[in-house]
Order: C-alpha cells, then sequence, then structure tokens
C-alpha cells in the first residue's frame, strides 16, 4: 500500500518537472514508466547479433572468418575471455546513457532497465557473481553514483546472479576514455584495479555501461585473475562502434 502510493507520488512529481514528451525527440508522447523515451526512438535501438567476434563481441561482416579476431583484438592480449553487448552504442542508447552518467538525467533509469533485459539471453547463470567496474572513489563522488553498480543491479534481477560491488578496487585516478587512441587507453587504465582478496578459481562476470576498446574491462580483468579467478567475461549494456 505503501510502496503503491509512493509510486504514484513519484510519477506526479516526475509528470510535473518533465511534461509526458519524450526527453530524446522532444515529439512524440512518452510516460515514467518508459523513461521518457516514446515507442519511435526505442524501434532505433540496435541489439547486438551475430556474426560478431568470438572475444570481444563486436559486430564484424558477415563473410569474415569468424574464428578469427576482428581488428579490434588483433595483436591484444586481452584479459578477458569474452565480452558482449546488448546494443550497439548509437542513437537513442547512447544520448540516454550519456545524459544518465553525466547529467544525472535520472528519469532515464526505467528505459534503461528495460535495456538491461534485452540481454536477458547474454546473461547464463554459470557465473559465481556479477562484478560492476568500479569508479575511483573521487569521480564517484563527483557523479554522485557508479552507473555500473546500476546496471549490474538490473541484470542480476534477469539472471539471479549475485553481486560483489566492493570485491574490485579502483586504486589509480584517471582521466576519462573518451577522446583517447587505442594505444592511450590502454596505458592510461594499466594498474588501475586491484581485488584485495583471493579468488577460489571463480566464474566471474563483469558490467559496465559502454566498451569501446576494451582496455578498461581487460585492465579490471587482469587484476580478478591476478587474485585467483578462473575466468572473467564482460557485459556492457552498449557497444561503440569503430569510425
Amino acid at each position: 500500500m505503501i510502496h503503491s502510493l509512493l509510486s504514484r507520488w513519484i510519477d506526479a512529481t516526475l509528470a510535473i518537472a518533465y511534461p509526458e514528451r519524450c526527453q530524446l525527440c522532444e515529439v512524440h508522447p512518452a510516460t515514467s514508466p518508459q523513461g521518457f523515451v516514446c515507442r519511435a526512438c526505442q524501434k532505433k535501438l540496435r541489439p547486438t547479433k551475430p556474426p560478431w567476434c568470438l572475444h570481444c563481441g563486436l559486430p564484424i561482416e558477415s563473410n569474415r572468418n569468424l574464428d578469427s579476431s576482428c581488428l579490434n583484438c588483433r595483436e591484444a592480449n586481452w584479459q578477458f575471455h569474452q565480452a558482449r553487448s546488448v546494443f550497439t552504442a548509437q542513437g537513442p542508447i547512447r544520448e540516454a546513457i550519456h545524459r544518465y552518467k553525466y547529467d544525472q538525467d535520472e528519469f532515464f533509469e526505467a528505459f534503461l532497465r528495460q535495456c538491461c533485459r534485452k540481454g536477458r539471453a547474454l546473461t547464463p547463470a554459470n557465473y559465481d557473481a556479477l562484478i560492476p567496474i568500479p569508479l575511483h572513489p573521487t569521480k564517484e563522488r563527483e557523479r554522485g553514483f557508479n552507473q555500473a553498480t546500476r546496471f549490474a543491479a538490473f541484470f542480476s534481477e534477469i539472471s539471479t546472479i549475485p553481486i560483489k560491488a566492493n570485491l574490485l578496487k579502483r586504486i589509480r585516478f584517471t582521466e576519462t576514455q573518451t577522446h583517447l587512441p587505442r594505444s592511450q587507453r590502454l596505458r592510461n587504465v594499466k594498474g588501475s584495479f586491484h581485488c584485495p582478496t583471493g579468488l577460489n578459481r571463480n566464474r566471474f562476470l563483469l558490467i559496465d555501461d559502454v566498451m569501446t576498446t576494451g582496455a578498461t574491462a581487460s585492465a579490471a580483468a587482469l587484476a580478478l585473475k591476478k587474485a585467483g579467478a578462473r575466468q572473467v567475461d564482460v557485459l556492457t549494456l552498449a557497444r561503440a562502434l569503430p569510425f
């Protein structure tokens, strides 16, 4: 009863602050349960699907050898076993994630939760835990939250895999990777993570919002493997595509 009343109060408050109009296209109607993203914008989502690189999950041309690595993985010593993403980082998902992270547009959360649910097939239940890739404490204080932790909660809802949010630590502050070339991304995150406890050959699924080159995920996976993890895979809500 109390929860129902609180939910209706929140919806009413959001309706006042944000008219029931899509906050992306600002044309079509959209409601709070939709995360203020209209059906037309939702239809622009582009799920990732095979053929993709069997290592990093990057969509590739159908006429390429599926047993070979994509250009992103060639000569890269990634520490994760495989990575997959629910959508390509284009259009509405890209804008919603960016505004959610950097502008604190938390009304997108209902939309992003629904997007995570689309990744049901990518979250098999044979992992010991989901691990959100941590932010450095300084950056998390500045932002107010870690989006990877929230996405891990959404993925946990559909997979029933538990979350171990404090297992992996970010011990070195790094500047944002957004505008760095691949070689600098690798150097930028080297030695950024530490796992303080021994792991009993467990299997983990790292969770993050967007994967670009894989440098951050690889550095995090290395820390887990050094602590004794048997296998580390990666799941992100979106995957950046090369230009």
